[in-house]
Order: structure tokens, then sequence, then C-alpha cells
């Protein structure tokens, strides 16, 4: 018997749905004013800010004229703010404002519910389990492309 390799496909209805999912949690929590994709943006910032956009692409990997508008958009609602590099006049560095700073917590709330919806009826140990197999699965695919990129 074959064993179906639908893991590649599994995973993008995930994301989808996830992606989806999200957004409808974030509208409903009527607190955020970001989407789900801007929010890969204000997160890569909750980590490290300030950055540039070639940093936040890399984090996030949303394409470059996406993220251009993406930033836009946040710097338009007051979340980020941008200004010129201290050390290099080609690139510009955005950073959180306060009002930034203050969706976190929203999103993590409302990550924290998204994540009772994904593992709804797992056990602690098919959690670990989970977590651990997508965790090599990320391995395994970083690894094909850091093989790709060096030939």
């Amino acid at each position: 018997m074959t064993i179906s390799k639908s893991g590649s496909y599994l995973t993008l209805q995930v994301r989808f749905l996830n992606g989806r999912l999200f957004n409808r949690l974030l509208a409903q929590d009527g607190r955020a004013i970001y989407s789900a994709e801007q929010g890969k943006i204000l997160s890569a910032l909750w980590r490290k800010s300030p950055q540039t956009a070639t940093d936040i692409a890399i984090v996030t990997g949303l394409a470059n004229n996406t993220l251009t508008q993406m930033l836009k958009k946040l710097e338009e609602k007051g979340l980020i703010t941008s200004g010129p590099h201290p050390t290099d006049k080609r690139k510009r560095l955005f950073d959180l404002t306060d009002l930034g700073k203050s969706q976190e917590v929203v999103g993590n709330e409302v990550s924290r519910e998204l994540d009772d919806i994904f593992y709804k009826g797992f056990s602690d140990q098919e959690i670990a389990q989970l977590n651990g197999y997508l965790e090599r699965v990320v391995a395994n695919l970083q690894e094909g492309l850091d093989r790709k990129d060096n030939k």
C-alpha cells in the first residue's frame, strides 16, 4: 500500500484557513486596527524594532511590492513610522508607534484564541508531537531552499 503524501496540499489548506479565521477573529475582537497580513509586519516589529524593509521582507516572506503597500497603509493608520537609516541613505527604518505597540496585546489574545481552535481535541502529547513534526518539515524545507541557493 502506498501512503499518500498530501502534506504540501494540507499545509496550503491550513495556511489559507488559518489566515481567514485569524482575520475573522481580529474583526470580531473590535480592538484590532490591522489585518492578518498586516499583522505579519507588526509581529516582525514586535519581535525586533526598528527594521529595514529588507529585514521585514525576509521575516514575513512578503514580496517587495506587497510589503511597500502594506508599510504605507500601516504608517497611514499610525501604527508604524519610517525614517532614514543612520548609516545607509538608500534604506529606511520602520519602527512601531505607541499605537502599534499597543496592538500587540490584541494580536497575542487573538493568536491564543486561534491556537485554542487549531489544537482543539489534541492532548498535550499530540500537540508536542505535531509541533515536532512541523519543526522537522520547516527544517527540511529550509535545507532544500539553502541547497538550491548554493547551486
